[in-house]
């Protein structure tokens, strides 16, 4: 779905539209424009690369759009995941359909919990790249308990 903000880089302002924000690379429009961003490690600056060629009028003649975006702050955040996906009920974990690095989006099977006899799929609730799996497949577990973290 797509979501529609304005931004301010260095006191310009732009209208932007993210298709998908899970997609990889990012395909967004920026006034008008076609744009991909390739978000990678915290160090290096975010490249944006346009896909469009924009015309000049006076020459005629095709150009391709880059921009480059001023690169983010540092951020510190806490070792380990950001969100722990927990058990609703006690029950015994009958398969687990995800593995660590897996990118999850909410409604996306995490997991199969049997409890009093019936079997249960707990869906995710949100977005995330599935960081430490807590449980194995026939473990005997608690509501409450951490099923995974996601980062």
């Amino acid at each position: 779905m797509a979501r529609k903000i304005k931004i301010t880089i260095d006191g310009k302002s732009y209208s932007v539209e993210v298709k998908d924000i899970n997609a990889d690379p990012i395909e967004m429009v920026v006034d008008g424009h076609n744009v991909s961003v390739t978000l990678g490690d915290e160090d290096p600056p975010i490249a944006i690369e346009s896909t469009t060629e924009v015309k000049n009028s006076k020459q005629d003649e095709l150009k391709s759009d880059s921009v480059k975006a001023p690169e983010p702050p540092k951020k510190v955040s806490a070792p380990g995941p950001i969100k722990d996906f927990t058990a609703p009920m006690p029950g015994m974990i009958i398969s687990i359909a995800v593995k660590e690095g897996d990118q999850v989006v909410p409604g996306d099977e995490v997991c199969v919990l049997e409890a009093m006899k019936m079997q249960q799929t707990l869906r995710a609730e949100w977005a995330g790249i599935v960081d430490e799996i807590y449980v194995a497949t026939g473990q005997q577990i608690q509501g409450g308990d951490k099923i995974l973290g996601l980062a």
